[in-house]
C-alpha cells in the first residue's frame, strides 16, 4: 500500500560529523563544520586558560583553537586535527584526535542526556548509537556560553 502524507516517517534527519577523544565518540551537526584540518602551525599566546591552546591560520585567519579534551575531561587531549566552526560562531577551531566519520541520524534515534554538574553533561545536548557505539552531540552554544562564563570569573 504507498504511504500517504500521514503516514510517511516524520523523523527528520540530520548529518554529524562523528569524531574520537579519548577513544570516545562525539558529534556536532556537520551544518556547523567550515572545514577539517591540520592543527600546525599553533601559534601560543600567553595568559590564557589551559583549555586556550592558541590560535591556527586558516587562510589569513585566526582561528581560536580550543582543546576539546580539557573542555570534556579536564585532560589535555590529542591535538591531529582541528574542527573549524562556521556560522554564527566566527573563528572558533576545536582539537580533536580523528574524524571517524559522517552519520546521518533520524531525530527519531536521538536520545535525551541528563545534565549534571560535570563539564562533559554540560556540553552535550544528546546522543545515539552508531557503529554500536554512543556517540555524544555536542551543543557549541553550551560549550561556548561556558567558556565566555569562566573566562568573566
Amino acid at each position: 500500500m504507498p504511504e500517504t502524507a500521514g503516514t510517511q516517517n516524520s523523523a527528520i534527519e540530520e548529518i554529524y560529523l562523528v569524531f574520537s577523544i579519548f577513544g570516545r565518540q562525539y558529534a556536532f551537526p556537520a551544518k556547523i563544520i567550515g572545514e577539517v584540518s591540520k592543527c600546525d602551525p599553533l601559534y601560543s599566546l600567553p595568559l590564557l586558560p589551559s583549555y586556550v591552546l592558541g590560535f591556527i591560520n586558516r587562510y589569513s585567519i585566526p582561528y581560536a583553537l580550543f582543546d576539546t579534551g580539557i573542555l570534556l575531561s579536564q585532560m589535555p587531549g590529542p591535538r591531529n586535527e582541528a574542527l573549524v566552526i562556521i556560522g554564527e560562531i566566527d573563528h572558533v577551531a576545536f582539537s580533536i584526535e580523528k574524524v571517524t566519520g559522517i552519520a546521518s541520524i533520524g531525530s527519531d534515534k536521538l536520545r535525551d542526556v541528563k545534565t549534571g554538574a560535570d563539564k562533559l553533561s554540560s556540553a552535550v545536548y544528546t546522543s545515539f548509537t552508531w557503529n554500536n557505539d554512543d556517540v555524544y552531540v555536542l551543543d557549541i552554544r553550551r560549550i561556548l556560553a561556558r567558556i565566555a562564563n569562566e573566562a568573566v570569573q
